[in-house]
């Protein structure tokens, strides 16, 4: 008897971003509007995030990278001592829901070129995934594929005596 064939994603269903974020030692770094641009640089170095959440309240404000402070800094010469990240940071900011699988978060980020992304659910923000946490989840997915893959091959090649 054939047993039916089984897709991918049946051997081994991709996680989710909430499962991602569950396994990850950082916890979000948050700032609120009025944090200056130096105090948000030093919670991502100590940290070592490149971005941090705003917040109003619990609410997703926006998010600020070491991009946008670099060029606020950098390119507007803006005082970092003095600048709040309201002015520099990103307010239209893409989220994913705790459910949304890996190759989701992938297109989403690739589509819109960026290189965090915040998961929420009702506008509260339970983590941030960067690009690296997504590649590094697509990698150990496809090695334990490829695991399981060469298992099945050697089953079929030498199946045990006993099944004659």
């Amino acid at each position: 008897m054939q047993t039916p064939l089984k897709s991918m994603e049946q051997l081994m269903p991709f996680a989710t971003a909430g499962e991602l974020i569950a396994k990850k030692a950082q916890p979000v770094v948050p700032v609120t509007p009025e944090t200056t641009v130096s105090v948000a640089m030093e919670r991502m170095t100590q940290m070592e995030v490149g971005l941090v959440v705003v917040l109003h309240g619990d609410q997703l404000a926006g998010v600020v990278s070491e991009r946008d402070c670099a060029r606020a800094v950098v390119l507007r010469s803006q005082d970092p001592r003095t600048t709040p990240v309201r002015e520099v940071m990103t307010s239209s900011v893409y989220t994913v829901r705790p459910d949304t699988r890996i190759p989701e978060c992938v297109k989403l980020m690739h589509e819109k070129g960026i290189g965090h992304l915040p998961v929420a659910l009702e506008g509260r923000v339970q983590g941030v995934l960067s690009i690296r946490d997504l590649m590094g989840a697509l990698i150990e997915r496809y090695e334990r594929l490829l695991r399981r893959f060469q298992e099945d091959r050697l089953t079929l090649l030498f199946p045990d005596p006993s099944s004659y």
